[in-house]
């Protein structure tokens, strides 16, 4: 119960932070966070316990587990380390979709739920009580449609970005509107520093070297 608990809180925080506050509503504050989170987990609770009252197999579940790793996730992770530069935030949110609306329409014979896409190969059960089988390697078709719809959507989205169809009201998901890192923060601030401030700076900095020089030449003159 300890590991259960644990998991559905885990998946529910991430969900509220990663998703809720980052794409949906920046401006969420606790008190939003608060009622997001609890209605996350009301709502993973319920499918877990659906879940487990369905699914007769541990590892049935940890294949359908495996298996949307490698369908959703598993394009995004090779995008952010190998090709950072051509995948943003709207190609993730699309390749995402799209992989997990065709990942359902190919079915689970775990859940016994018929697929109503049927790919070439498909195998028809003869068994009443029992669903048909993708013989079509349909997790890689998932797979490979996640990372091509992040590329294509990460193209258009920055070429309308750089004709200016993409305005910032346009950008909800804030790809275009980051703001500076540390250094250039940093930078800014030393820019924008007043006039009296980096006088009284300089003054400082010459005062210290002055006393250096003083110091040594009256080393120099005991030796």
């Amino acid at each position: 119960m300890s590991s259960t608990d644990s998991s559905i809180l885990g998946v529910s925080c991430m969900f509220t932070r990663n998703v809720f506050k980052k794409v949906f509503y920046p401006k969420a504050n606790d008190k939003h966070m608060m009622w997001m989170l609890r209605l996350t987990i009301l709502v993973n609770t319920v499918i877990a316990t659906t879940i487990a009252i369905t699914v007769s197999s541990v590892y049935g579940l940890y294949l359908i587990c495996s298996d949307l790793v490698y369908v959703l996730l598993f394009p995004h992770l090779v995008m952010v380390i190998h090709f950072p530069h051509h995948s943003n935030r709207y190609g993730y949110v699309v390749g995402f979709f799209f992989a997990f609306l065709l990942r359902v329409l190919c079915g689970e014979p775990v859940l016994s739920f018929e697929a109503p896409l049927k790919l070439p190969g498909y195998a028809i059960s003869t068994d009443p009580n029992k669903v048909g089988h993708q013989r079509f390697p349909f997790r890689t078709l998932c797979m490979l449609t996640n990372a091509l719809f992040c590329i294509g959507i990460t193209f258009l989205t920055n070429f309308l970005h750089s004709r200016g169809y993409i305005t910032k009201a346009m950008d909800i998901l804030n790809e275009y509107g980051e703001p500076a890192d540390n250094h250039d923060h940093d930078l800014v601030i030393q820019n924008k520093a007043s006039p009296d401030a980096l006088k009284s700076g300089n003054d400082v900095t010459n005062g210290i070297n002055n006393g250096v020089t003083n110091s040594d030449t009256k080393a120099d003159g005991r030796c």
